[in-house]
């Protein structure tokens, strides 16, 4: 995820947008007599370098490294005015802060009106957008998105930051005699570990190993105090909990002032960041963000909370007379499957064998309640994963008399493919319904549950839907939410676009057409994963030979900075442009189409790639 911040300055030169990376490796910048002329910039990728530059080569040029990946940049600031050689408002000065606590420079002359541009809560710069022609007029950033708690503990020790992971995989934890004196991380990013140590090994090594990537710790704490003997403020003690309600043995001593880090909405452990030197003198904790729905029902029954995955592949219910009672969830990550249930399923399951082929069962009888359901029944919801997800999960709840307390009722379930699951109880009660924010798709329950599932709430993806431009008429059609797009290919007829395939990409390829092949196709290739798409836009006009407005043009932009051809008439009618907010990628089409493509709106994911 991130945040797109600016641009500031002025508005002349062309647009440039460079979209999302992993980090920055080093920046570079022209200055002329009286304004930043020109900025190159090293960014990194999946492991691999990619340079933008933007302005014109002028005057002298001066660098500023960064220590990647340990080290970040965590704010973009400067000066802009009035040029009078120009006469247009420009970039005067650039200057860069990291999270080593370094600033860099000052590039240019600072005269002017001033800027800062900083990520939330330490959130590091993954990207830049702005204007420029001749010189550099107007600058941008994209920060990441990311929970940082503060660093709990002493103020002395040199500053750390191991910056954001993918997610960890073992702590290890060295003890003295009166603090934690060490701290050792194996993080995972891109599928490869690397290992971040802080603070100096003495006294106890202790490790403590996650299940992942199905487990995740899901919060820190410990305590700290005043040392005597290194006369100082120190982490006194660490305990961790994770995704699968395992807490690690406390690690140190638990005397001191106790604190608690956590992630909002259960949100994963990605990285540390704090104070060491002799010890661990601070610490604090990067988190990821998620949707979590509250849990609708009842306050009886153990909790219970799955965590995050991919995405639910099926879902059994079980229904008691009276309530629900059981429920099982077939997840996927990383393409693996995980089963996790909650509940009891009612009705005892036993065997009975028979001596087959000699033997055969010639009759079968037993009883069912008033309502003509047998007790104990379980039934099954598919869904064609990865192509189709649930996007909502909805019910009732009350209080149910044979066990005193309020109970899920019912249940039932909505997919992107605009499927309906029967209702799984007796939907009597109040009702409810959880739902991911613009069609976000499940990735995990939670609740409470016991004899019975007291109550329920949902992990959702978190996706932006934007609305479908252009006419009204023709048939819907949803692709709903992939990981993201490979290629697309444009039918233009004489007067509109006829005809849009796209092929996705989700643990597979999968292609999705929609309108009439008609005229000629030409297609647009994306260089996945590395490249996504972050804008669609384009026209739409009333045609006259259709008797319908229909979209006349397409055109896509990607976060190399690339731009598509026009696919179809060049922009004429009614012009739009589709952006997912903070430089989000391209996950899906939805629109109207029949002969021709009518309208079309997109699922942009809410963050960078």
């Amino acid at each position: 995820m991130s945040e797109k911040m600016g641009p500031v300055g002025g508005s002349m030169g062309g647009v440039f947008d460079d979209g999302v990376y992993d980090g920055v490796k080093k920046i570079t910048v022209g200055k002329d007599i009286d304004c930043v002329s020109y900025i190159k910039i090293e960014y990194e990728k999946d492991g691999k370098f990619v340079t933008h530059e933007h302005g014109t080569i002028r005057g002298e040029l001066k660098e500023f490294d960064v220590d990647y990946p340990k080290e970040c940049i965590t704010s973009v600031g400067g000066s802009y005015d009035h040029v009078t050689r120009y006469n247009a408002v420009l970039i005067k000065s650039l200057i860069f802060k990291t999270s080593y606590g370094r600033t860099s420079p000052t590039f240019g002359d600072s005269s002017g009106k001033e800027f800062m541009l900083e990520g939330k809560n330490g959130g590091k710069l993954i990207g830049f957008h702005g204007r420029s022609g001749q010189a550099i007029d107007a600058i941008g950033a994209y920060f990441s998105l990311v929970e940082k708690t503060a660093a709990m503990g002493g103020n002395m020790g040199g500053a750390f930051d191991d910056g954001v992971f993918d997610g960890v995989k073992k702590i290890t934890v060295g003890k003295d005699t009166d603090c934690v004196s060490y701290i050792k991380i194996e993080y995972e990013k891109d599928g490869e570990f690397e290992t971040l140590e802080n603070g100096t090994i003495r006294g106890e090594l202790k490790e403590f190993d996650v299940d992942y990537p199905n487990e995740c710790i899901t919060s820190v704490g410990g305590s700290y105090d005043h040392v005597i003997r290194y006369k100082t403020v120190l982490i006194k003690s660490l305990i961790f909990k994770t995704s699968y309600g395992r807490t690690s043995p406390t690690f140190g001593d638990s005397s001191g002032k106790e604190f608690m880090l956590e992630g909002k909405n259960g949100g994963k452990l990605i990285g540390f960041h704090g104070r060491s030197g002799q010890a661990i003198d601070a610490i604090g904790a990067y988190f990821s963000l998620v949707e979590k729905t509250a849990a609708m029902g009842g306050n009886m029954g153990g909790a219970f909370d799955d965590g995050v995955f991919d995405g639910v592949k099926k879902i059994t219910v079980g229904k008691d007379i009276d309530c629900v009672s059981y429920i099982k969830i077939e997840y996927e990550k990383d393409g693996k499957f995980e089963t996790c249930e909650h509940g009891t399923i009612r009705g005892k399951l036993k065997e009975f064998d028979v001596s087959y082929p000699n033997e055969c069962i010639i009759s079968v009888g037993g009883s069912y309640d008033h309502n003509g359901t047998i007790r104990g029944e379980l039934k099954e919801f598919d869904v064609d994963y990865p192509n189709e997800c649930i996007t909502s999960v909805g019910g009732s709840y009350d209080h149910v008399i044979r066990y005193k307390t309020v109970l899920i009722k019912s249940l039932i379930f909505k997919t992107s493919y605009g499927r309906t699951s029967p209702t799984f109880g007796d939907s009597s009660g109040k009702e409810f319904m959880l739902e991911g924010k613009n069609g976000g798709k499940l990735i995990g329950f939670h609740g409470r549950s016991g004899q019975a599932i007291d109550s329920i709430g949902a992990y959702f993806s978190l996706v932006e839907k934007t609305a479908a431009m252009g006419g009204n008429m023709g048939g819907a059609f949803d692709d709903g939410v992939f990981d993201g797009v490979k290629k697309i290919t444009v039918g233009k007829d004489i007067d509109c676009i006829s005809y849009i395939k796209i092929e996705y990409e989700n643990n597979g390829t999968f292609e999705r057409g929609h309108g009439t092949i008609r005229g000629e196709l030409k297609e647009f290739d994306v260089s996945y994963p590395n490249e996504c798409i972050i804008s669609v836009g384009g026209s739409y006009d009333h045609v006259n030979r259709y008797n319908a407005v229909l979209i006349k043009s397409l055109f896509f932009k990607t976060s190399f900075g690339r731009t598509s051809p026009i696919f179809g008439v060049s922009p004429s009618g009614t012009e739009f442009k589709l952006e997912g907010k903070n430089g989000g990628k391209l996950l899906g089409f939805h629109g109207l189409s029949g002969q021709a493509i009518d309208a079309i709106g997109v699922y942009f994911g809410t963050g960078g790639i």
